[in-house]
């Protein structure tokens, strides 16, 4: 159903238009920004003076001796400019907005004003006593009638939150002339010496986070233009309307409008603001954290080049065929707003149909439809059913193509076919849906929307629909297996890392951190790295980066066909960043399997390479371990020890129950061991083609024991650092025995359990704690956190390549 026009209420140039938007809106996307940066730089702020105090001091020093050196003269000037700066341009504004009697605008502005002055003073106290505060309170007094210390902080983070809460009322000119003000007087701020230049960072960061938050609470400026502007840029377009009309429904941002001329013809307007590049803003950069670069589309440069390049879709698709509607043209308003205008089609929404209503024939226009866009090589890229109208001959006619994407790849199309199936699917049930978009598309289309069929790839409103009908993801996945006879897929990973991956991280770093105190002070930790032997840090860091060497060596034996070295080792350099995604190596398996799969092996072929290389790992480090343990004179750790004989047993012989127990239950041995037996089964025909090639085989066996030998020499190195006191085979007794409580931890990489293990296993073995500590981080700092960055820079390498 359309929606309704609003009742038109005022006369303009004999054009009658409808009642003005309201004065303020509750949420405002450009205030969440700017309160997340805010909260960001103070953040950074006071964990730099915290974790790097006297590093901030010495900066902090240099900038005021620097500016010490300046002549006083110049000092003077400075300091007299911003006192001026400081003084009469808010009394012109106080007189101004008393002129205008904006009595409201004049109590959101105190507001913000007042209570970021509050607030700064105690937010600085968090940073204590510094050094660069002495100095700047011992300075020589002024003898002028103004403090020299004026403005203070808390002046300029009052100023900044004034202006944060004034600028949107203000036009464009003088909204930029307002931050001009701001930055001028932070920076002539610095050319005197009464504030520290980190108080003076901070007291910005708390005016724009308390200007905002005084914007969310009370309501900021609506960005809708107003109805003459919206007139204005109708008439740009060249039409003559005598009556517009505010359509009582936006979406995406924009707002609509039906603009009716002489004639009764009557247009449909789509008019985006400035506003909406905060809230593009906004939106991208959740996604940019939330999923993989390949999911988020570059920003438009300006509002205008955005709105072009919806028409230019809309030109497309007509062009193709489509029953899109027909474009007028393009105009802007006064205000900076850009408004598209194209045929009004009259109907019905199809999201206002019925299962009952929603009929084969509809259904197959819809699938004919998108054919035809996709026949364009354009990707709709927001395929839900609001997004088509029933017009009242029954044609279906597709809306809406902001989203679109001109010269789109096969994997932009197969989402969109994915996301109309799940669509369409919501209404109409599976095996309707299905049969349609396979007549319509062919099954070679719908086989590759497989992957595609999760939650992450399709847009907001349809998530929302998954979630009500629980089962609608498998049935369709199901229906189409059905139909086509095409084998599992694997869903594509869309989410560049998982909420419960960051709930381990942070849980296990704070589970090790309790745990430091345990074994030794800070004091001594400190002391340990003032008397480090650097020399040997040049050896650890090259026994991490050899460990990549020896990981494509046992990579490559574990696969029968012949793979590439140089994409395989990059494999493995991406790993280190793929660890991170999820505990037990999990990371890296995936990360493994996808890549073989992209290098032609099937996914049971991917899976049992993976299997073996991990099997091949375990072993060889369990017979380390135990050779290690032997070697190091027995199992016992200062107290701590390995279970007895009989307690493995005993864990044996109940897993074993478990296991007969498990066999015996219809659906645990139909869910769970079938699917592992049958798993094994191909896993061990495959590594029978492995096994059959001696070289292989070395490969992989070789490769793995080098593996686990390289880290364990890392850790010699990093012991040595620190000035020594274990032997060779009670370094590697400690660090195998780690790794191995590690690698079952539900933490990625083993962050926590690894290093708190071994820095129980190497003060048990007599090391001094703070040694142990130093050594441990600087271990894991080489071989953990280091090759993060090479390795996300690999990883996004490999993945614009199409390696995986």
């Amino acid at each position: 159903m359309q929606p309704q026009v609003d009742a038109d209420t005022s006369l303009v140039d004999g054009v009658r238009l409808f009642d003005p938007p309201p004065a303020l809106r509750r949420f405002s996307p450009g205030d969440v920004m700017r309160i997340i940066f805010g909260v960001l730089t103070l953040l950074a702020a006071l964990i730099a003076s915290a974790a790097a105090d006297s590093t901030i001091d010495g900066v902090e020093e240099d900038v005021i001796n620097g500016i010490a050196r300046l002549p006083e003269s110049i000092e003077q000037v400075g300091v007299a400019t911003a006192q001026l700066f400081a003084t009469l341009v808010p009394l012109f504004a106080l007189v101004v907005i008393l002129w205008h009697r904006r009595w409201r605008v004049l109590l959101h502005v105190w507001l913000g004003s007042f209570i970021a002055a509050m607030v700064t003073n105690p937010v600085i106290a968090l940073l204590g006593e510094r050094g660069v505060t002495t100095q700047v309170n011992t300075e020589e007094p002024s003898s002028s009638l103004i403090d020299a210390d004026f403005p203070t902080t808390s002046y300029l983070a009052s100023a900044v939150g004034a202006v944060t809460v004034g600028a949107p009322y203000l036009p464009r000119r003088w909204r930029r002339a307002a931050w001009f003000w701001v930055i001028v007087l932070v920076a002539l701020r610095f050319l005197g010496r009464g504030q520290p230049p980190l108080d003076v960072l901070i007291a910005v960061s708390v005016g724009t986070i308390v200007g905002s938050l005084v914007l969310l609470v009370l309501g900021s400026p609506s960005a809708e233009p107003s109805p003459v502007n919206v007139l204005a840029g109708v008439r740009s377009i060249g039409l003559n309307p005598v009556r517009i009309g505010r359509l009582d429904t936006s979406t995406g941002g924009s707002v609509h409008y039906v603009a009716t001329d002489d004639d009764a013809v009557r247009t449909f307007i789509k008019m985006r603001t400035p506003d909406d590049q905060d809230s593009d803003l906004l939106n991208r950069a959740y996604r940019s954290i939330r999923l993989r670069s390949s999911e988020v589309r570059r920003p438009y440069s300006t509002l205008k080049r955005r709105v072009e390049h919806e028409a230019l879709a809309l030109h497309t698709v007509n062009d193709g065929g489509v029953a899109a509607p027909q474009l007028i043209g393009l105009g802007v308003t006064p205000d900076g707003g850009v408004l598209l205008a194209e045929e009004l089609i009259h109907g019905r929404s199809m999201s206002a149909l019925s299962s009952a209503e929603l009929t084969d024939d509809l259904i197959a226009q819809v699938f004919e439809q998108v054919g035809l866009i996709h026949a364009t090589r354009t990707a709709h890229h927001h395929l839900t059913l609001d997004n088509f109208i029933v017009d009242p001959a029954g044609r279906v006619r597709p809306l809406d193509f902001d989203d679109a994407e001109l010269a789109a790849d096969d994997r932009a199309l197969s989402r969109d076919v994915a996301e109309l199936l799940v669509a369409v699917g919501a209404v109409a049930g599976p095996q309707r849906t299905v049969a349609a978009a396979i007549d319509a598309f062919g099954e070679e289309p719908v086989n590759r929307s497989l992957p595609l069929l999760q939650p992450l790839a399709l847009s907001s409103s349809l998530g929302r629909e998954i979630r009500r009908q629980r089962g609608l993801l498998d049935a369709l996945r199901a229906e189409i297996h059905d139909r086509t006879g095409v084998d599992d897929v694997p869903l594509e990973k869309l989410a560049r890392i998982q909420p419960k991956t960051l709930i381990m991280i942070m849980a296990g770093a704070l589970a090790f951190y309790s745990l430091l105190p345990q074994f030794g002070n800070l004091d001594d930790t400190v002391d340990a790295f003032g008397d480090a032997r650097w020399q040997w840090i040049p050896a650890l860091l090259g026994a991490a980066a050899i460990y990549y060497v020896f990981a494509t060596i046992s990579f490559i034996g574990s696969v029968a066909q012949r793979m590439p070295l140089a994409p395989s080792a990059r494999s493995q350099v991406a790993s280190s960043f793929a660890q991170l995604v999820g505990p037990a190596g999990s990371g890296k398996m995936a990360l493994a399997g996808r890549f073989l799969q992209r290098n032609g092996l099937t996914g049971p072929e991917a899976s049992a390479s993976v299997a073996l290389n991990t099997m091949a790992g375990v072993a060889t480090h369990l017979i380390l371990m135990v050779g290690f343990f032997a070697w190091a004179g027995g199992a016992d750790i200062g107290g701590l020890s390995l279970p007895s004989i009989g307690t493995v047993v005993g864990v044996a012989v109940g897993a074993l129950v478990l296991l007969g127990i498990a066999v015996t239950i219809p659906y645990t041995r139909q869910r769970l061991i079938m699917p592992v037996v049958s798993g094994l089964r191909t896993a061990a025909g495959y590594s029978g083609q492995v096994l059959k090639s001696p070289a292989r085989v070395s490969g992989l066996l070789g490769g793995s024991t080098c593996i686990t030998l390289s880290y364990l020499i890392g850790a010699v190195f990093a012991v040595e650092a620190f000035g020594g006191g274990l032997s060779f085979a009670q370094i590697g007794a400690a660090y195998l025995g780690a790794a191995a409580i590690a690698n079952i931890a539900p933490t990625p990489g083993g962050i926590g359990p690894l290093e708190a293990a071994m820095i129980a296993a190497f003060t048990g073995f007599g090391l001094d704690g703070g040694v142990a500590i130093s050594a441990v981080l600087t271990f894991r700092l080489a071989t953990f956190w280091l090759p993060i960055l090479p390795g996300w820079i690999t990883f996004m390498w490999m993945e614009r390549r199409g390696e995986i």
